[in-house]
């Protein structure tokens, strides 16, 4: 068999075809769709890009494999030393190796995020072009497909392909904007009273602090992206690049599914299309950010087509709504290829669900984010509990918690008028840290264990509270301050090698690199 993993940075579930979305942007996933099990309820266990990749193919948590967050401590993932790898927890990759399949990747993503241990997964590597930023999926085709073609002839292989078009910014042709805008009128919420009332949600990629970096910045793309999000045009716009890069995506993604055709392989190749992560629109007052361990941004989708298996289940067992994370895909695939699965990995194989058979559903999952918030949730079939640890430079509220099979955009918290609810929920969240930290063996919590510094690598939040002052949004400043407040009596002290996210020269580099505007930031 041979397996392609379609990894789409950012690929918001609810913005594609085969999870419903009233626009039309993914017609080749739809169509795979049709002979494969979609997962309504697939989340990633950490989020964003790092900790995700991490998970996913460490079958860990990131509070054990040690990666919550993008930088230093909050980063390092915790490999064993030796020679080739750990008995009880390969990577995917190496498991797959050990089951006798040749592994490979076309992906940048590696060497973007530092994340040098995702190459022990493939015996082979590619970049698709010499940037670390911005490919387009038809660079990352040019080199995917003609992998493909020299290695049609042999079998038992998996190729990891990563696509980054709905990653910010939007970098489509101008046609896709029309044809994106053309497929039907962008989504209802946020209405205009929400988005005015989002001027009191602070932060980078806030509504009014859109492109928000080391300082203020004008829009780089503005064909796709505005400067702010200040009315219901300004939303169509950022919306319509987003729906454009997915299309752009999308078309390519067909292009691939084409090719498996022609060379006469498809009957023999598994392809399973997924995301890192998914992206905010509004949702906590965030708009193209995944910054929260919130709904939109934890939950992914997930297509899987197995020939001889997904295509021969009748319509009734093509869906599946069980609460699975990212890290239970490690173990399934290895079910489904005759792997023995590894004794140190903390997912739980679906693989019964893509052979047609009923599977149990976890209670709720616990979600970690640790790049620009340092957050965790509880997610329970109907309600999202998230807990902030430390709120980066964004307004990210203590306690929370939302029905969000009703309120879908998150925006009532039931906590003042649930206590109840609160109080399971926090013993929930409890529940699963005791189990992972609390007994012999477990190491501390990375999330705890850095929290002195926090996740302030990609916008320093002192920095943040002056530019909310020089903007005239003092009342914003000291509430940010607020929250910025050290725990009483404690001492800023390192027990291990000092980590400093904004060294001397770190922000003018940055500011001429990102053209911030003069004397709007200090």
């Amino acid at each position: 068999m041979r397996v392609i993993y379609v990894d789409v940075d950012t690929l918001r579930a609810d913005h594609t075809t085969p999870y419903g979305y009233h626009r039309d942007t993914t017609p080749n996933l739809a169509a795979l769709a049709e002979k494969s099990v979609v997962f309504d309820r697939y989340y990633c266990s950490d989020s964003p890009c790092l900790p995700s990749r991490t998970a996913l193919t460490s079958g860990q948590f990131g509070i054990t494999n040690g990666v919550i967050g993008h930088f230093g401590e909050a980063a390092r993932f915790r490999l064993d030393s030796g020679h080739g790898p750990h008995p009880q927890r390969p990577l995917l990759g190496q498991r797959l190796q050990q089951g006798g399949y040749y592994t490979a990747a076309v992906s940048m993503f590696a060497e973007r995020h530092r994340a040098y241990h995702f190459l022990g997964n493939f015996r082979e590597s590619i970049r698709a072009t010499d940037q670390l930023n911005d490919e387009r999926a038809d660079e990352v085709n040019a080199v995917a497909l003609d992998w493909i073609r020299r290695h049609a002839s042999e079998d038992d292989w998996y190729l990891h392909l990563t696509y980054w078009d709905p990653h910010t910014p939007y970098l489509v042709p101008t046609e896709y904007i029309e044809r994106a805008a053309a497929l039907g009128p962008p989504p209802a919420w946020p209405d205009q009273a929400t988005i005015e009332a989002h001027a009191e949600i602070y932060g980078p990629r806030s509504a009014l602090d859109l492109h928000y970096f080391v300082g203020p910045r004008d829009s780089s793309t503005p064909d796709t992206m505005p400067d702010a999000i200040r009315d219901r045009a300004d939303f169509e716009k950022l919306i319509n690049g987003f729906d454009a890069a997915i299309l752009y995506w999308d078309e390519h993604f067909g292009q691939l599914v084409r090719t498996l055709d022609e060379l006469g392989i498809a009957e023999q190749t598994a392809i399973i299309v997924s995301a890192d992560h998914g992206e905010a629109f509004g949702e906590n007052g965030q708009y193209a950010e995944h910054g929260l361990a919130s709904e939109p941004i934890q939950r992914v989708p997930l297509v899987i087509h197995w020939p001889g298996l997904t295509d021969r289940l009748p319509q009734t067992a093509r869906r599946d709504n069980s609460l699975l994370y990212n890290i239970d895909l490690a173990p399934t695939i290895c079910d489904l290829l005759d792997i023995p699965v590894p004794e140190g990995w903390q997912g739980t194989s679906f693989a019964d669900a893509i052979r047609g058979e009923e599977i149990a559903s976890r209670e709720y999952l616990v979600l970690g984010h640790g790049a620009h918030s340092y957050q965790r949730a509880v997610r329970t079939r109907d309600h999202l509990y998230i807990r902030t640890f430390h709120p980066g430079a964004f307004r990210a509220e203590w306690e929370q918690c939302f029905d969000v099979t009703n309120d879908p955009h998150l925006t009532r918290d039931l906590l003042p008028d649930s206590p109840e609810l609160g109080a399971r929920m926090r013993s929930l969240l409890a529940e699963w840290t005791w189990t992972y930290t609390g007994g012999p063996g477990a190491l501390p919590d990375p999330m705890m264990t850095t929290l002195h510094i926090g996740p302030t690598y990609y916008n320093d939040p002192a920095r943040y509270v002056e530019h909310l002052r020089a903007t005239g949004r003092e009342h914003l400043a000291d509430d940010l301050e607020q929250r910025l407040a050290s725990v009483p009596g404690a001492v800023r002290v390192s027990w291990h090698a000092p980590d400093e996210p904004w060294p001397p020269g770190r922000h003018e580099a940055l500011a001429r690199r990102f053209n911030v505007k003069p004397g709007e930031a200090p």
